[in-house]
């Protein structure tokens, strides 16, 4: 079967998007197999995800993810950035500010102007609790890791995802050696996010992140958000921050009310196309 579709990037992060109001799309159980062979860099389109549109429950719009595995991915805010911009220049919706079904979560989006997106995205939590991390006094936010003879200190921060914050000023480390020892070494768990963290000033950070079992990925908008939070809590950075991704620039902002974060970025289309599908047996 055709697909038609268009790549979409926000952050270097590509999506294939594909509208289901207007493609005719095979049953769930065959969407695994379709993003394997879609996303595939080599035999297929290429892209971190497939990244489908349809009709929600609650809302007009629901987001389905599909990672190059075939493995859902219940929440990612540069794939939900790129839906935002295609639905709203489609005229899926007729609003600026709308809502979006993601895995189990309804979340908020607005499109600022014809490229920068606005998504809102949940609390901080610890590590093993459903406690909201906050700024508390005389609390201590990092923890002390051995590598050989040095002890390392980062800071935990749950974000759809364990991250690891590492403020790159302390060591004298090279990050990919680091991170390696540190997925080898540490016990992190596989999927855990390890970030190395600059602080340039108190309204901007960069950073580089590693996932455990994966590798070194180009971005993540949840690094974006724990980098933040654990820069506030250490007391490094102000709470309205521009950070800098390999892939690109988010502006992020971690609201001292709700404590939830506020992020605006790009969201640019790459091309469109057509993809011949033939499902696998079985």
């Amino acid at each position: 079967m055709d697909i038609e579709f268009l790549k979409l990037q926000a952050c270097g992060n590509d999506y294939i998007v594909v509208d289901t109001f207007k493609n005719t799309i095979l049953n769930l159980e065959a969407l695994p197999d379709m993003a394997a062979q879609i996303t595939s860099r080599r035999f297929g389109v290429g892209g971190v995800g497939l990244l489908l549109i349809a009709q929600g429950k609650e809302e007009k719009l629901r987001m389905l993810l599909y990672d190059p595995y075939g493995e859902e991915v219940p929440s990612d805010g540069l794939a939900l950035r790129c839906l935002a911009r295609y639905a709203f220049d489609s005229g899926l919706v007729n609003s600026e500010v709308f809502r979006v079904e993601s895995g189990n979560r309804i979340a908020p989006v607005e499109v600022l102007d014809s490229l920068n997106i606005l998504i809102e995205g949940d609390p901080p939590r610890y590590w093993q609790e459903e406690q909201f991390l906050s700024e508390r006094a005389g609390e201590s936010f990092r923890c002390p890791i051995k590598l050989g003879s040095t002890e390392i200190n980062y800071t935990p921060v749950f974000i759809d995802a364990p991250h690891a914050i590492i403020f790159a000023r302390d060591y004298g480390f090279d990050y990919p050696d680091m991170a390696q020892e540190l997925e080898k070494n540490a016990g992190f768990a596989e999927g855990t996010l390890i970030s190395m963290v600059r602080v340039i000033s108190r309204e901007a950070l960069s950073l580089r992140t590693w996932q455990v079992g994966l590798g070194e990925i180009l971005s993540s908008e949840g690094a974006a958000y724990a980098a933040v939070s654990a820069a506030v809590l250490n007391g490094l950075a102000d709470r309205e921050v521009q950070v800098h991704l390999e892939g690109g620039n988010l502006l992020v902002e971690w609201s001292d009310q709700d404590n939830r974060f506020f992020a605006s970025g790009l969201a640019e289309y790459v091309f469109m196309g057509t993809y011949y599908y033939e499902e696998t047996e079985g």
